[in-house]
């Protein structure tokens, strides 16, 4: 009875359409070439997101992009020993959206977040790695949704 009523739920699943928010690609613009200057970490994490928009069929839209990051740390707070206890992390992404040589807009995008110190500076270092990652993505997402909405 157990097999039969997962399998109803399996095929009623498969059949309905359902698709992760995420994985839903609506976007009708292909992205033919791209500069970067500034963070290489974070133009690393951008240009790999680009390159799946490179080369793309069946598009109404061909953009070339100008990207400048920057990585901004501020130290929020010290201890009474001068040591940082609380980090700010800003990341700023400015865009240059450009058509046929045409320049379209020009865009900034802002992320940035708060965390303690921690003292295993390794430790540290792999963290701040995951938040640069985190809050490029959030970036990323922004990047297309501009990109999808201009006409």
């Amino acid at each position: 009875m157990l097999k039969i009523t997962l399998l109803i739920f399996f095929l009623l699943l498969n059949n309905c359409g359902y698709q992760a928010i995420n994985k839903i690609d609506n976007s009708n613009y292909e992205i033919s070439s791209y500069k970067f200057s500034g963070n290489s970490q974070i133009n690393k994490i951008i240009k790999k997101d680009f390159n799946r928009y490179k080369n793309k069929k069946n598009t109404t839209e061909e953009f070339d992009l100008v990207v400048k990051s920057n990585l901004i740390n501020i130290k929020n707070s010290k201890n009474k020993a001068g040591e940082a206890t609380n980090l700010n992390l800003k990341i700023e992404v400015e865009l240059e959206i450009l058509n046929n040589g045409k320049k379209l807009k020009n865009l900034t995008f802002n992320q940035n977040t708060n965390y303690n110190n921690k003292d295993n500076k390794f430790e540290l270092k792999q963290f701040e790695k995951i938040i640069i990652s985190n809050l490029t993505n959030k970036i990323i997402n922004q990047i297309h949704l501009s990109l999808s909405s201009i006409k």
